[in-house]
């Protein structure tokens, strides 16, 4: 092939490399954002982050009461999951004030549960409070335990605990009711009405899988 030939393929190359380029930066942000917990895609009826229907990990852990608590309890209707510690003055009152927002505009309750991130300083007691304050009160569950029976927990869902000198991770999480991870929000993308938005089509979900099955 003539040498000049040759360079006009490699220029036609790179110029078309380069367009392709372009154009993905030019996508929507909501089409390209990735996120740790998931994809954000305009194709998705949820207003958060896809986890794609991952499985969740069993557990059985005491609530704030000393209720055993299992997930295998709460199958049959969507559940927010959440992950907060009890003296948090910052992050974990809003996030938990926004699943409040969301619990009140809701025409059929679904369960709510926190998971300790602290397992040292939450306390049923404290954890009581926490709720309380938050408007939460018997609506949801604020599980607890020891840093080891947390720990497998935290790693199934890809969440840091709180530390000494660095936060905890603050995601929000939606299970199907059939227990599955389907929807995450961090904190910062957190509101009342995309939580309440994507509860709403899970519970669509629910209730069209139900008459299916003659449930």
């Amino acid at each position: 092939m003539h040498p000049r030939v040759l360079f006009g393929l490699v220029v036609t190359c790179l110029i078309a490399l380069g367009v392709t380029a372009v154009l993905a930066l030019a996508r929507p942000a909501a089409d390209r954002q990735e996120l740790a917990d998931g994809v954000i895609s305009a194709s998705s009826p949820f207003a958060g982050a896809s986890r794609g229907g991952h499985p969740s990990p069993a557990f059985r852990l005491p609530d704030q009461r000393g209720r055993a608590t299992t997930l295998a309890q709460l199958r049959g209707r969507p559940v927010i999951l959440t992950f907060l510690y009890s003296t948090c003055e910052d992050t974990c009152p809003v996030m938990a004030r926004q699943i409040a927002g969301a619990l009140d505009r809701l025409d059929e309750p679904v369960p709510s549960i926190a998971i300790s991130v602290d397992p040292e300083g939450d306390t049923p007691s404290s954890a009581q409070r926490f709720l309380n304050k938050m408007r939460l009160g018997d609506r949801m569950r604020f599980l607890l335990g020891s840093r080891e029976e947390l720990h497998p927990v935290w790693r199934a869902y890809g969440i840091r605990p709180q530390g000494d000198g660095f936060e905890h991770n603050a995601y929000v999480v939606l299970l199907d009711a059939q227990g599955r991870q389907q929807v995450a929000f961090p904190a910062d993308k957190l509101t009342d009405d995309d939580l309440l938005h994507d509860v709403r089509v899970l519970q669509a979900r629910a209730s069209s899988n139900a008459a299916t099955t003659g449930r």
